[in-house]
């Protein structure tokens, strides 16, 4: 089943630049934009729980399973 990452909608509600959360998570541009753009091959989870906590919400809020049309 594949997995919508949902960064993007998250990081705009709290008012965030790309850059900015980068910053704040000490993490390179370039590393925030593959996990918003969905090009990260992974996402290790001590990553997951940065992201969670700076943007104070819940990896469920974060990644999204989607289904698939039968």
């Amino acid at each position: 089943m594949p997995v919508e990452v949902r960064l993007k909608q998250i990081r705009e509600a709290k008012g965030l630049s790309q850059n900015a959360l980068a910053r704040q998570l000490e993490m390179s541009l370039a590393n925030v934009q593959k996990i918003e753009y969905g090009k990260a091959k992974s996402i290790p989870l001590d990553t997951l729980e940065k992201i969670c906590l700076t943007l104070d919400c819940e990896i469920g809020d974060l990644l999204v399973l989607v289904k698939l049309a039968n």
